[in-house]
């Protein structure tokens, strides 16, 4: 059952569908326990990441019992290894490195090996002090030093890339130009934040420093097109965006959703992965949602924060997401989520409310 979530051969990708935070590393968490699960996992020879310190995923271990946050290596590979099935992973040349946070990383998972593309960034102390002034400033971003140590490597700075500037991280860390084969085995690729955070999104200048779609975590790869295996997209029922800082704006919504707060919803206030900073909050977007599908097309899309919404919203949710799915002319499955764990998530609305969802 639900064997449609994977193929054998071909990349297999989760990418976001709004300004991020839409539940990646839980989802990441869900599907690499699912090949477990389904004698699936032995397909896979690795997982691909492109992300970067600007970004982090949250997934829950129950192997371990504690939230897992990682923000330089995939969950998906992460949470094969805490079961015992030890993948290895691949930092593509799209990715950011900062070198305390991956030594950090390795050392916490040092039986897991991890491959760095020689082009992949490397940030400096110097590039996250940049970020405190200026255009990137005002932007209310992360100030991780992302977008400046991008913009070096732009530059053509020798020491911007990982083969010239990264140094001995830990053992199991090898800069090494990656021999990738999904023509012949399944790979998991995971790309950071979110999709309307784009570079060549409307919302430029409140963006980040590149483009955040299934094509663009491929190419930073150099993996063709047509080895797309399966895509999942995630979104979530209250889409975030980062806190404002010091008079800066994060940036606007899209025409059709309205800005709120926790105390609105009556739910905990969330705090970002990487600022700790509290998130802005706001209604659904039906554009936001179209306009992700279209460019990304998704197989699979995960609802995530389903326990934000009552009975009756989940269902009117459902159904407008279903009503829009015809209108594209896609045929993506859904799945829901209720919570951090894998157990949280569903293929459908709860089988509990099942009564309430007749409709459906």
């Amino acid at each position: 059952m639900y064997t449609y979530l994977f193929k054998t051969t071909g990349v297999h990708c989760i990418v976001d569908g709004q300004f991020g935070s839409t539940g990646k590393g839980a989802l990441a968490a869900y599907l690499a326990d699912h090949a477990l699960k389904k004698d699936m996992a032995k397909y896979f020879s690795g997982a691909i990441y492109s992300g970067g310190p600007n970004s982090g995923h949250t997934s829950f271990s129950n192997v371990s019992n504690y939230y897992v946050v990682l923000k330089q290596l995939p969950t998906f590979a992460v949470s094969l290894h805490l079961q015992g099935h030890t993948i290895p992973v691949y930092l593509s040349a799209g990715a950011v490195i900062d070198p305390k946070i991956l030594r950090e990383e390795a050392n916490r998972y040092p039986k897991l090996p991890i491959f760095v593309h020689p082009n992949a960034t490397v940030v400096t102390e110097y590039d996250k002090e940049s970020e405190m002034l200026g255009s990137i400033a005002e932007v209310a971003g992360t100030r991780s030093g992302t977008g400046a140590a991008l913009a070096r490597k732009v530059k053509r700075d020798p020491d911007a890339i990982a083969g010239n500037a990264l140094g001995n991280i830990a053992p199991n860390v090898i800069i090494q130009n990656h021999r990738i084969k999904p023509d012949r085995n399944a790979y998991f690729m995971e790309v950071a934040q979110g999709f309307s955070l784009g570079i060549n999104s409307q919302f430029y200048p409140k963006v980040t420093s590149r483009e955040c779609t299934v094509m663009q975590g491929l190419a930073d790869a150099r993996i063709p097109p047509k080895m797309l295996a399966h895509t999942y997209m995630a979104i979530r029922t209250y889409p975030i965006r980062v806190g404002n800082i010091e008079g800066h704006s994060s940036g606007n919504w899209y025409p059709d959703q309205n800005e709120t707060t926790w105390e609105e919803l009556g739910v905990k206030a969330e705090f970002t992965t990487v600022t700790k900073r509290i998130r802005r909050v706001a209604t659904f977007s039906l554009d936001q949602f179209y306009e992700a599908c279209r460019a990304n097309e998704p197989d699979t899309v995960f609802v995530s924060h389903m326990d934000y919404l009552s009975d009756e919203a989940q269902l009117n949710l459902s159904d407008t997401l279903r009503t829009a799915r015809a209108n594209m002319g896609q045929d993506f499955q859904f799945l829901f989520g209720y919570g951090p764990k894998v157990e949280n998530i569903w293929p459908s609305l709860q089988p509990k409310q099942s009564e309430i969802f007749a409709r459906g």
